[in-house]
């Protein structure tokens, strides 16, 4: 026999909204964490338009928006988005609201783990989302004993009274806000520290010059520390392909203390950073910077410009006729081409390998020594550590949400007058907030693996 049972949820106990104060309340708004996310991704997107300059320094600004503009937009701090006071105070109060927001409506919850699951009876367990109602040719304690070694084994918490039962599974998985929360908030807090400590920078620095620390860009409410020491570049050159392409840089570097002492030697290169006291020191650029030659017994050294893949520099003889010095790398010879105005284009006139002279004229010409250029880009990140905590915490968060957490009552009771301890009518209902068909099925198989029933009375199915 069938019948038509009222479909009512029976609601978990939920803990009391924690009322700690009236300072949270305006804070803990999701509209306002909605608001406070869009500006921080609209600043975001604005910081990834625009080149900033502790990445790359103020020329790469002004070589895609020109001077002008670039140097509006260093004013008004577009440059160095990321370190200005209006991104600082999204983040300072998008902190404020995931606090409130914890603080009001997701660290309460944590009490409900503590909360015992009420024994229910057969009428208030047909009534849940799920419900089965077997006869049974076994005694009420039996098939209760019954049905709560088969939930043990499907990973169920198990409570036992006499003729009624409780089973919970996946209880942690309600800890799952919680700790997404505590992840996003250490994120704030990483972020933080790194905004008002940290700082970041961008410097081409000639082979045999040193690098320190004075220009680093950070935040205006910054309360952190430079470092005293500085960075020395020894060597630095470029490995190619045998296509002529860029394969790597390099760049020797000594960490050199306030005393001249040298305090740390390493080669870096692309992805491989110098890292001494909390700052790492990246290869960010490469080029050539001057060039020595001689003109008989006199040297002169000239400055390199980019040309493509090449470097050259320019030395003109009269007002018609220029000389071009053309070199590639600190390996390849030196190509001296003359260029004047009754020529279609620049001659090659020779080559000089590095360290060799050639006859030019009355003129004996020397290529002596090309020096190199690297591009340091620097940064420290104090709040690093505390960002790698906070995204364990949001992974696990997200882990324990995937955990569907299931409750299931069931009540026995005595239902055939002439042999009272042989026949018994089982009531097995619950509901899942997740995977609700699932639960469905399994919550099935549970009770058909009982034993063969000599009928059921009443099997309802929810729609999810």
């Amino acid at each position: 026999m069938t019948q038509t049972v009222t479909k009512e949820k029976t609601p978990e106990t939920k803990p009391t909204p924690n009322k700690s104060g009236s300072f949270w309340t305006p804070w803990a708004s999701v509209k306002l964490t909605v608001l406070l996310l869009t500006l921080i991704a609209l600043t975001v997107l604005i910081g990834a338009w625009c080149p900033q300059e502790s990445q790359g320094g103020i020329q790469k600004v002004i070589d895609q928006f020109g001077e002008e503009t670039a140097l509006l937009f260093s004013k008004i701090g577009i440059t160095d988005i990321f370190h200005s006071s209006w991104f600082l105070s999204l983040i300072g109060f998008l902190t404020i609201n995931m606090i409130a927001c914890s603080v009001q409506r997701v660290f309460p919850k944590v009490r409900s783990l503590k909360q015992v699951m009420p024994y229910l009876r057969s009428e208030a367990i047909c009534k849940l989302t799920a419900s089965k109602k077997v006869i049974l040719n076994v005694h009420p304690e039996t098939a209760l004993h019954r049905l709560a070694q088969k939930l043990k084994r499907e990973g169920y918490t198990v409570r036992k009274d006499g003729t009624s039962l409780t089973a919970e599974f996946g209880k942690i998985g309600k800890l799952a806000p919680t700790v997404t929360h505590i992840g996003l908030l250490s994120l704030l807090l990483g972020v933080t520290i790194t905004s008002w400590t940290g700082f970041t920078g961008f410097q081409p620095i000639p082979v045999g010059s040193f690098m320190d620390f004075e220009s680093s860009e950070h935040s205006k409410l910054w309360i952190g520390k430079l470092p005293k020491w500085s960075v020395k570049a020894e060597k630095s050159w470029r490995e190619d392909y045998p296509t002529g392409d860029v394969k790597q840089w390099y760049t020797d570097l000594a960490v050199v203390g306030p005393d001249g002492k040298v305090l740390k030697r390493q080669q870096i290169s692309v992805n491989n950073p110098l890292t001494y006291e909390n700052v790492d020191v990246y290869q960010s650029s490469w080029g050539l910077d001057r060039i020595v030659l001689s003109f008989n017994d006199t040297v002169r050294v000239l400055n390199l410009r980019p040309m493509g893949k090449l470097y050259a520099a320019f030395m003109p003889l009269d007002e018609k006729t220029i000389l071009l010095f053309s070199v590639r790398d600190q390996v390849k010879p030196l190509r001296v081409f003359a260029k004047t105005d009754g020529w279609a284009g620049p001659k090659l006139l020779t080559e000089i390998p590095l360290g060799g002279t050639a006859k030019l004229g009355g003129v004996d010409l020397g290529y002596q020594k090309v020096f190199a250029i690297t591009g340091l880009q620097y940064k420290c990140d104090p709040g690093l550590p505390i960002t790698y905590v906070a995204f364990a915490f949001i992974i696990a968060g997200v882990m324990l949400a995937a955990i569907p957490h299931r409750q299931l009552w069931a009540s026995a009771k005595n239902v055939d007058g002439n042999n009272p301890e042989e026949v018994c009518e089982l009531s097995v209902g619950g509901h899942s907030m997740k995977a609700k068909r699932a639960f469905e099925k399994s919550l099935n198989q549970i009770v058909e693996g009982l034993g063969n029933p000599t009928h059921s009375v009443t099997e309802e199915k929810v729609n999810v």
